[in-house]
């Protein structure tokens, strides 16, 4: 069954709200930029690395106006890291900027967002290029350390900004028992306001939702101590078991899936292919909806007359790239 990855939901939620990424952790460049209007995300498409001929494939690389004067025109790279690996992941950020910088011939923002442990929350960290002893070139690049960022998470929470509340919910990934339910609960609870209140759609609401419970997994253990405590404190169990119901009714096409699957065992080819049809389509709806809001009928009638699973797929990733939904209604060029 085709399901969006972790990666894949991360470089989503982080397009949808690229203005809200940029504006978090630097303010003063994002005050150089137009990020409301101006901003075109680019196909990362593998290319060569030279020298060294290795092959990259950078996470998210948006073109963005500048609000005046030269350049006109940066590159803003952001490139997401789940797990600590070997090697040195500055020089690999420095290959990434001389290779986008060499594709492009424009301005470079260089952007790192780590989910481990990093010595600091948000830095500027130094790569140097040295050659007997002098000092060659010196590369400079944002980085944000998630986990490290854990004692802010309230702050993160209560910011303002939407996205932010899905990161808080990354940063307490450490947390345990109530606490851990208590941060799931306030995190689904912002979102439920935020599209109350039409600070955001329901599709973009959903797509922040999903990364918080993929990220903030809570067991029936955690769920069973919040509850605990709640009750202690007189509160409203009613309130998270609401919250619950609520974002469980977003996800009854998943449980249905599921639950098809395990009936139809004899046939499993022909219904998970259109299982895994439907899915897309629903996936190409939530990204058409969060990035230009509610889908036209034309465009609803599209999707739905697309039959061939690959067409759906391609549909899908042009709809990521595309900076209007009109650009998805014309025929691609062959």
């Amino acid at each position: 069954m085709t399901r969006i990855s972790h990666d894949q939901l991360m470089k989503l939620a982080l397009q949808a709200r690229f203005a809200d990424f940029v504006r978090l952790f630097d303010p003063t460049t994002a005050a150089a930029l137009d990020l409301d209007t101006g901003v075109i995300f680019r196909d990362t498409e593998t290319f060569t690395d030279v020298p060294q001929g290795d092959l990259l494939k950078p996470d998210i690389v948006a073109e963005v106006r500048t609000r005046e004067g030269d350049p006109g025109i940066v590159i803003v790279h952001v490139e997401i890291q789940r797990e600590r690996k070997p090697g040195d992941f500055a020089r690999r950020m420095w290959r990434y900027y001389i290779a986008l910088l060499q594709r492009e011939d424009k301005p470079v923002f260089p952007i790192a967002l780590l989910f481990y442990l990093a010595d600091k929350g948000v830095s500027w960290e130094v790569y140097e290029e040295m050659l007997a002893g002098r000092l060659i070139a010196s590369f400079q690049f944002l980085q944000i350390s998630l986990p490290r960022l854990a004692p802010q998470a309230e702050e993160y929470l209560e910011s303002g900004n939407v996205l932010a509340v899905a990161l808080a919910a990354i940063m307490g990934q450490g947390l345990r028992g109530a606490a851990r339910a208590q941060l799931y609960y306030r995190c689904l609870q912002r979102f439920l306001e935020a599209e109350q209140t039409q600070e955001v759609n329901r599709a973009a609401a959903t797509l922040l939702g999903d990364v918080v419970k993929t990220y903030l997994t809570v067991s029936a253990e955690d769920r069973a101590a919040i509850r605990q405590q709640v009750e202690e404190a007189g509160g409203d169990i009613m309130a998270l078991d609401i919250t619950e119901l609520t974002w469980q009714s977003r996800h009854d096409l998943e449980v249905a899936e599921e639950v098809t699957k395990e009936v139809t065992k004899e046939v499993t080819k022909e219904v998970t292919k259109e299982v895994t049809m439907n899915t897309r389509r629903e996936d190409i709806r939530m990204v058409v909806e969060s990035r230009f809001g509610l889908v036209s009928r034309e465009m609803s009638a599209v999707i739905n007359a697309t039959e061939n699973e690959d067409e759906l797929n391609a549909f899908f990733k042009r709809a990521l790239q595309v900076q209007k939904e009109d650009d998805l209604l014309r025929p691609t060029e062959s």
